[in-house]
């Protein structure tokens, strides 16, 4: 499960409080938690991929340590996707879109078909990033193969929301967009 949500995990994840989480609930000890911040180089993202990385080699227990800590740092839509052992195979692409959605969220659940879902999802969460979140994992899971990328583009070209189209185009295809460096050919002749 945490290799599935890596990614997601580590862009929600506030690493150095996690790491204080896992001392105290004896998941590593004082020396383990200060080789886990140096490894890190006090980079949110890289610290955040060695707790990953050191929690796959931990057994039940300090997984169970690890979601409550997301609990106390109300990742609450992870915590509970790790304690049900969700699977998303597009979670990569609907993590970052949810966080441009904003309340829009709404307008793209009647789109893709899941309006019926917007008060399971209001009753469940506070945040709006976490309710656009779950409400497109919902989505996903009531779509079944129908719950594909394209869909979720066409969904967002529908509705006109280009700053989340620009999002999950740059999420698919991330080369495209940038402009080749190339050196300047010199020509052949002196300035005098």
């Amino acid at each position: 499960m945490l290799s599935m949500y890596r990614v997601a995990l580590i862009n929600n994840l506030r690493p150095f409080e996690m790491i204080k989480h896992l001392r105290e609930n004896m998941v590593v000890n004082a020396e383990r938690a200060k080789e886990m911040r140096r490894a890190g180089r006090g980079n949110k993202v890289t610290t955040g991929e060695v707790i990953i990385d050191e929690l796959l080699t931990r057994g039940g227990r300090e997984f169970d340590v690890f979601v409550i800590g997301l609990k106390k740092q109300h990742v609450n839509v992870f915590a509970d996707l790790l304690e049900d052992k969700h699977e998303s195979k597009l979670i990569n692409i609907i993590e970052p879109t949810s966080r441009q959605l904003g309340h829009h969220w709404k307008r793209l659940s009647l789109e893709l078909g899941t309006a019926g879902f917007v008060p399971k999802v209001e009753t469940k969460y506070n945040k709006v990033r976490e309710q656009a979140l779950y409400s497109l994992i919902l989505w996903e899971d009531s779509s079944g193969i129908a719950a594909t990328e394209r869909r979720l583009l066409d969904g967002l070209q529908a509705l006109q929301m280009k700053w989340a189209l620009a999002s999950i185009k740059k999420i698919s295809n991330p080369k495209s967009g940038k402009k080749k460096k190339g050196k300047k050919k010199k020509s052949g002749k002196k300035k005098k």
